[in-house]
């Protein structure tokens, strides 16, 4: 379809709702909003598996965690590294979850939902010394948004299987 820029664009209610479809553009956006918000933030999603095998400031990645990234990459939302005086000392990780923010939510909508792998990796990352997080990002009506960061808590999240739980719902 080809618009004219010189025509008026009728503004009506909006052919689209970003708030209740379209998840894969929430999560893209959401990442994008973290990246801008935490410095040094390297999305999974923009990086090769190869940027780990390059020479930072601090030096070579520590073999365990390039191991821990490379077997995970694709399980996992964005990172960074912490380096003090130019040497290596931790692992960051982040889980990004975009939510609506609705005036009369329930309790329930503020506890974050992960699948069960994602808890998995994200406990063997603290085992591995790596800090975790997750970053919750609200979206109002006024396109304001707040941005959120806390510690990785697996007693304080729920476990959602993603469709297949949606399609056993169904089939009830």
């Amino acid at each position: 379809m080809v618009f004219d820029i010189n025509k008026k664009i009728p503004l009506n209610k909006g052919t689209y709702d970003l708030r209740r479809q379209n998840i894969r553009l929430k999560s893209d956006l959401g990442e994008i909003i973290a990246k801008h918000r935490i410095p040094y933030l390297h999305l999974i999603r923009e990086r090769k598996q190869d940027f780990l095998d390059r020479k930072f400031p601090f030096g070579d990645l520590p073999k365990n965690a390039k191991n821990f990234l490379k077997k995970n990459w694709f399980s996992i939302d964005s990172f960074r590294f912490k380096s003090n005086d130019y040497k290596f000392s931790n692992l960051e990780l982040f889980e990004i979850k975009l939510r609506s923010y609705y005036p009369n939510l329930r309790r329930e909508a503020y506890i974050i939902d992960m699948t069960s792998n994602e808890v998995k990796i994200y406990k063997e990352a603290i085992k591995n010394g790596f800090d975790v997080f997750v970053v919750t990002i609200w979206l109002y009506d006024d396109w304001k948004y707040d941005v959120v960061i806390k510690n990785f808590n697996s007693t304080k999240l729920k476990i959602i299987e993603g469709s297949n739980a949606f399609l056993k719902q169904i089939k009830r």
